[in-house]
């Protein structure tokens, strides 16, 4: 897995999370405060999938196993 690169993602939904946090602060509109929730929806929503698209990469049988599984898991929740 790419850890650094993962890491990186992370930081920019991280600087995303504070930004709503401080327009939410600053009264910023609701639509606005939904378009920027919106936009951190779909960075994690990608970053999920090249967290599974890395793991299965190298994934054995039973990795895949365990993945099917987890993944049908999110699917339900």
């Amino acid at each position: 897995m790419q850890v650094v690169k993962i890491q990186n993602r992370l930081k920019r939904i991280e600087g995303q999370i504070r930004g709503v946090e401080n327009m939410v602060s600053t009264l910023r509109s609701a639509d606005e405060i939904v378009v920027q929730l919106s936009a951190i929806r779909s960075a994690v929503n990608s970053l999920l999938f090249e967290v599974i698209d890395q793991e299965l990469e190298f994934a054995d049988k039973d990795r895949l196993v365990e993945l099917k599984n987890t993944i049908r898991r999110l699917s339900k929740g």
